[in-house]
This record gives C-alpha cells, structure tokens and sequence, in this order.
C-alpha cells in the first residue's frame, strides 16, 4: 500500500485527509504527520495505519477535553461519559483520565471542595438538598466523610431562619415548600410560630 495523496481537510483546516492506493483512508492532525514521517509516495501497511488511527483518536480526544475543560468544570465520570458518547475507546479514555489528573486539570477532591464552598455560600439549602446535589454531581463517587463533616458543621438552622424572615406571607403552605426542601419540620414550625409571634 502506497500514499498517494495528502491534502488539507476542507472543513477543519488542522487536518488533513490520506488517499492511500488512489482512495480516501482517514483523516488526521499535521503534527502526528510529522510523527509518523508521512509523505505522498510513502508504502505504509495496515500497522501503521491502525497505529496512526488510533494517535489520531487520543490526539483528537485530548484537544475535546481541553476545550470543553476550559470553559466549564466537570467531574471525572462525567468526563468518561462525553467520551464514551464520542466512541472513544475505554483504553484510551483511562489513559487520558489518568494524564489529565496527573497534570492537575481533573481534581474531583478540590471540585467537591468549592461545589460544597459555592452551596454554603448561596445560604439557601437543606443539608438533605445538599446531599442530593452532590450525590447527583458526582455519582457516589466522592469522599463520605468529607460531606458528613461538612454538612455536621454546616448551620441549617441559621440559613432557615434567613429564609423564614424573607417571607412576606408566612402561611402553612411556606412550611410544606421548606419541609420539601429538606428542612426539619419540627424545626420548621418552631420558627414559624416564633416569627408570628414577632419573636
């Protein structure tokens, strides 16, 4: 097998596309060209075409973690999910999981951290609603003990009571909505009838 033609991809001007034996073969990145040393004329055989697909899935898989990293945070399983979508093999979708941690652009411990930091700050959750949210996020894969400390020292009471006083219409109904949301309910109406009564 013989490359009989290199040319510049017309929708992604980084790529180019392999005409090997006078028909299209695949597509790839001009640096894994060099890599390979491919040329127009070279004889190549199934190897390193295989060889070559598959850098050009890592290469290709890589530059789509980097951008879509780039703009928001994710976690490591949500990750493995948008590669799995792309049908990025699981072998490389580790490797790349594993690279990415080591260079510190995949930290699930220092996003639970802040997620947990930006829930305080907001003053408006249930620790039962924080639970479900962090739980939800991060798949159970997260550390336990972390959360029960956090949530031991997190002041409920304090961000109800907030709650409580933002209310212009304090009625039965206020009490379902927070008690849904996760509050304690005898809490909850031992508050309620403190602040009808103007306590």
């Amino acid at each position: 097998m013989k490359i009989t033609k290199i040319e510049r991809a017309k929708r992604n001007k980084e790529k180019v596309n392999i005409f090997i034996d006078e028909k299209f073969s695949l597509s790839t990145y001009d640096q894994l060209l060099l890599k390979f040393d491919l040329f127009s004329g070279k004889e190549v055989d199934d190897n390193l075409i295989e060889n070559l697909k598959k850098e050009t899935q890592i290469y290709d898989s890589k530059r789509y973690l980097y951008n879509i990293i780039s703009r928001k945070r994710y976690t490591e399983q949500k990750l493995r999910e948008k590669l799995l979508i792309r049908k990025v093999d699981k072998e490389i979708i580790e490797t790349l999981i594993l690279e990415f941690k080591n260079n510190g652009l995949i930290d699930d411990i220092s996003y639970l951290k802040d997620y947990l930091d930006y829930l305080s700050s907001q003053k408006k959750y249930s620790k039962r609603e924080i639970e479900n949210k962090i739980f939800s996020k991060f798949k159970g894969n997260v550390d336990r003990n972390y959360i029960k400390d956090f949530l031991d020292s997190y002041d409920e009471k304090d961000v109800l009571q907030n709650l409580l006083k933002r209310e212009k219409n304090l009625d039965e109904k206020v009490i379902q909505r927070y008690y849904r949301k996760g509050f304690d309910y005898e809490t909850l109406k031992e508050m309620f009838d403190n602040l009808k009564k103007g306590g």
